[in-house]
């Protein structure tokens, strides 16, 4: 091989290599910006999630007085403010956007969906009259009707979102022995309660 072919190998060599060393750098960087913008939507969806729940826990908090009123008081203000709170809740759920914590905002959702469910499932509440001014019957309205729309549909399970319960697999968890222990042979004596009734009515 003559000097000038193995100058002309040597930098056809080096030039490949340069152009190798290039792409995988190239490929480096696109790997380490797409990491940075994942831990920016991430921390972003972190507080998001994070003031969501604060949300959540103050319109409960401000509907109840903590807790100690259930069913809550029929107090105008306590209805206003906890659906504001709801509505910013909603508001800022709206935009998580990183698949890990669209789930942990689903499951605070529906934590606190549960907890106003429970709150709102009394006697009073099935009667105009909790939600009236009985002392100026010409303009009865105490409980703001907007509020009181937004408080109780977010207290109700939603027809558009999927129940994780649809897809348990019973046949499955039978074979794998969830039915031993105390709690498991009152579940197994109990579905085969069921499946007699339902025979009963075929």
């Amino acid at each position: 091989m003559s000097i000038g072919t193995w100058i002309e190998v040597t930098n056809l060599a080096l030039g490949s290599l340069t152009l190798f060393s290039v792409l995988i750098a190239f490929l480096a960087y696109r790997a380490n910006v797409k990491k940075q913008e994942d831990d920016r939507v991430r921390e972003r969806d972190r507080e998001l999630t994070s003031q969501a729940k604060n949300s959540f826990q103050w319109a409960y908090e401000v509907l109840t007085d903590n807790g100690a009123n259930i069913p809550p008081v029929a107090d105008r203000l306590n209805w206003l403010t906890a659906a504001r709170h709801l509505l910013r809740a909603k508001k800022l759920g709206e935009k998580v956007t990183h698949s890990t914590y669209k789930i942990i905002f689903d499951e605070i959702e529906e934590y606190w969906r549960h907890k106003f469910y429970v709150a709102l499932s009394h006697e009073p509440l099935r009667r105009w009259r909790y939600f009236a001014d009985d002392a100026d019957p010409d303009w009865p309205e105490n409980i703001e009707i907007s509020s009181a729309l937004v408080i109780v549909d977010f207290s109700n399970w939603k027809d558009d979102v999927e129940d994780p319960t649809n897809n348990v697999d019973r046949a499955k968890m039978i074979q794998q022995g969830v039915l031993n222990g105390q709690a498991g042979r009152g579940l197994k004596s109990y579905m085969q309660r069921f499946e007699e009734i339902r025979a009963q009515w075929k």
